[in-house]
């Protein structure tokens, strides 16, 4: 009965998912708002004293996001486990409403004296709201480079919309509103499956030690690390010293260049090449930033370095997915450890902004900040991630990987490993794939093309990602899979494989 219910709420569900394939990716946009009418408006400490109203924002935000980092860090070194977890859509939506609850107890915590109260309430939405991150990993994760962009883009841009909609609802729902945002995303983010045909291999590459895709992704989130952390500086600068009035009027112009900062991505991405648009994306937002950083020696408001430093967190955000879509890491430990190093970052910098504050209207204190996290930038564009690093992301191939790891154990001599045995993505002492020859036979009727994605599936690969590497649609990539399993008579993954090692007739 359960079984029969559970399969009922997934048919009434996919064709959503089908006929909007951007819907689930919007619940990214409904969290991203949380983030930002929690941390760039007032709006959920309305209840507390007026003068002290930033200040609470910039505890809430330490707190919060300690919780966030926490919790990653945690889903990371269990991303097994957690992977289960969070494909599950009960797990998903709880911890939504979880986030939800904690959103509204931290809103009226002021009653109870604030306090302890109010620590355990925030670190409470940073747990809920680090399972949604997490959810977001898992699901952009599962599609190229160019469509978690084009999403990624479409979710900043909803998330200004929603920002706008709770700053100008009547200020008795204000806080009911934001506390809807986490379940929404939770909601959003659970409709339809990930991949009807998932991958059977998802994190295998999570065992190539030392390789060239492992210093990338190093090097990947040292480089988001250090821009959360220059930007964060520039919120806690802000926080300790702006009134309410100037506070909530950074954070509506921050959110509204956001928005257009996400318009612009799209259109780069989009309109050409998904390699070149990236790249253009990417050094384009770190010069702005360098422009900006020095532009706050000469009086430009700090606090707008969150301009650049959340568009740079969707396009690091979009490359660490397609890191593990492309090489088989599991999502959930490159979100984990990539986005628990991030926020740890703006932790430490929110913190240092307060601690500067009250020497920053020096001028030579304003100069030194300003000059110290321009070249912060050019270190990490020039050293730490410059633009060719993205080039390798997009251009390696498993493939090319594993030949390097071969030659690194022969001490960098020619790879001596059977051709067949370089072109499958496990490791050279794993079982070896079942072979297609059998579903060649005519008598199935299987076409060139059908057996050439049969053969990639069953070495594991998903669909979105055979569609990537044939560069054709997933859904023409689904629908050819529909047609080998109804030829050959299967009716899943096992039974497939079964099919081609023979012991099924």
């Amino acid at each position: 009965m359960v079984d029969a219910r559970r399969a009922e709420r997934e048919d009434w569900m996919s064709p959503l998912a089908e006929q909007w394939p951007y819907l689930r990716f919007l619940g990214l946009g409904a969290w991203w708002a949380w983030i930002w009418l929690c941390y760039n408006s007032i709006e959920i400490t309305r209840m507390f004293p007026a003068d002290q109203q930033p200040t609470y924002v910039l505890q809430m935000y330490l707190f919060s996001t300690l919780g966030i980092a926490g919790s990653m860090f945690t889903a990371a070194v269990a991303w097994k486990r957690m992977t289960r977890l969070i494909d599950k859509r009960p797990f998903v939506i709880g911890f939504g409403a979880f986030a939800g609850l904690s959103t509204i107890l931290l809103g009226f915590s002021v009653i109870m004296g604030a306090g302890v109260f109010f620590v355990l309430a925030a670190v409470f939405t940073g747990i809920g709201t680090s399972m949604l991150c997490l959810k977001v990993g898992r699901l952009y994760g599962s599609v190229s480079l160019g469509d978690s962009l084009t999403a990624g883009g479409i979710s900043l841009l909803l998330a200004a919309l929603l920002y706008f909609v709770g700053v100008g609802i009547p200020a008795e729902w204000r806080l009911f509103y934001l506390a809807a945002l986490p379940v929404a995303s939770g909601l959003l983010l659970s409709i339809g499956s990930i991949d009807p045909f998932p991958s059977a291999v998802s994190g295998t590459g999570e065992g190539r030690g030392r390789g060239p895709v492992q210093r990338l992704y190093r090097k990947l989130v040292a480089a988001s690390a250090l821009v959360a952390l220059t930007a964060g500086i520039g919120k806690g600068i802000s926080s300790t010293l702006a009134d309410n009035a100037l506070f909530a009027h950074e954070g509506t112009v921050i959110v509204f260049c956001i928005g257009v900062a996400a318009v612009l991505i799209t259109y780069v991405v989009n309109r050409g090449d998904v390699v070149r648009g990236a790249r253009q994306a990417y050094s384009a937002l770190m010069v702005l930033g360098m422009a900006m950083m020095l532009g706050t020696c000469f009086g430009l408001d700090i606090a707008y370095l969150s301009v650049g430093k959340e568009a740079l967190w969707l396009v690091f955000s979009c490359f660490m997915a397609y890191l593990a879509f492309r090489y088989d890491l599991s999502p959930v430990r490159v979100f984990g450890i990539g986005q628990g190093a991030y926020f740890l970052a703006s932790t430490a910098g929110w913190a240092l902004g307060a601690a500067i504050a009250p020497s920053y209207g020096e001028g030579m204190v304003r100069m030194g900040v300003g000059v110290a996290l321009a070249f912060l930038v050019i270190i990490v564009l020039v050293y730490v991630f410059p633009e060719n690093d993205l080039k390798r992301i997009m251009a390696w191939s498993v493939d090319g990987d594993a030949v390097d790891a071969r030659r690194e154990r022969h001490g960098g001599g020619q790879a001596t490993a059977d051709p067949q045995e370089l072109a499958s993505p496990v490791a050279p002492d794993a079982p070896r794939q079942p072979s297609t020859a059998r579903a060649a036979d005519p008598r199935f009727g299987l076409s060139a093309r059908e057996l050439e994605i049969l053969d990639l599936f069953a070495q594991g690969r998903s669909a979105n990602w055979i569609a990537d590497h044939l560069v054709i649609s997933k859904n023409t990539v689904r629908s050819h899979l529909r047609a080998i399993y109804t030829k050959l008579d299967v009716h899943t993954r096992q039974e497939l494989l079964d099919f081609l090692a023979g012991s099924s007739l």
